[in-house]
């Protein structure tokens, strides 16, 4: 189980166990459970005030590692949908997921 978890939600081994990273939105998670009931935040806005903070950060994963997924089968419709992004509307998500990392 240990390398899996590692491999998995880290993707600690480079994709070596697991393809796909661990990795989601504040969509996504609102979609597949029930952990965005009563938050402040919304799941459904990435750069506005209220916007939920993970929507920022999974696309800042995504633009990082962009030379690591460029070859990986799973990964490739998310890159492709964050490079078709309007530069400006990239550089706004990313502003807003560098001020959630400083302000963790």
């Amino acid at each position: 189980m240990l390398p899996n978890v590692l491999g998995m939600a880290l993707h600690a081994d480079g994709g070596k166990l697991a393809t796909k990273p661990y990795i989601a939105s504040g969509k996504y998670i609102d979609r597949m459970s029930d952990y965005c009931k009563g938050c402040k935040y919304n799941p459904k806005h990435t750069t506005e005030e209220d916007a939920c903070p993970f929507n920022a950060l999974y696309w800042h994963f995504i633009d990082k590692h962009q030379e690591r997924f460029k070859d990986n089968q799973r990964m490739k419709m998310m890159l492709r949908n964050w490079q078709d992004r309007d530069d400006d509307v990239k550089a706004d998500i990313l502003a807003k997921a560098r001020q959630t990392l400083k302000d963790m």
